[in-house]
C-alpha cells in the first residue's frame, strides 16, 4: 500500500504542476478585479493546480508514515522526469540532450536507490 500513497504523491505532484502551468499560459479567472496576484491565483486551473498539490501533501504523509524517507523522497524525482515529459507533449517545450541525460540520471539514481 506504502507504494500506492508514493504514487499518488507523485502523480498529484505533476498535475498539480502542469494544471498550474496550464492555468497561467492560459489564464481563466473566475474574477476580473484586483491585482496580478489575484487575478492569477483566481485562474481556476490554477486553484485545481494548488488543491492537487494539497492532495499531494496528504498522500505523502501517508508514505512517510509508512516509508523510510531515505527511499521515499528520492522516488519523488520521478515527478520531474514525468513532468519534462509531460511539458514536451503538452506545451510545446523541447527536450534536449541534457535534459535526455538527466532524465536518465534521475532514472539511475532512482534504480539504485530502490535497490538498497
Amino acid at each position: 500500500m506504502k507504494y500506492i500513497w508514493l504514487l499518488a504523491s507523485v502523480l498529484l505532484g505533476v498535475i498539480g504542476q502542469l494544471l498550474m502551468k496550464w492555468g497561467l499560459a492560459n489564464p481563466k479567472p473566475l474574477w476580473s478585479q484586483g491585482t496580478g496576484i489575484f487575478k492569477m491565483l483566481s485562474s481556476w486551473p490554477v486553484l485545481a493546480g494548488l488543491f492537487s498539490y494539497a492532495l499531494s501533501s496528504l498522500f505523502w504523509l501517508l508514505t512517510l508514515k509508512q516509508m523510510s524517507i531515505s527511499v521515499a523522497y528520492p522516488m519523488v524525482s520521478l515527478g520531474y522526469v514525468v513532468v519534462v515529459l509531460a511539458g514536451y507533449y503538452l506545451f510545446n517545450e523541447s527536450i534536449s540532450s541534457m535534459k535526455w541525460i538527466g532524465i536518465a540520471c534521475i532514472m539511475v539514481g532512482v534504480f539504485f536507490v530502490s535497490r538498497s
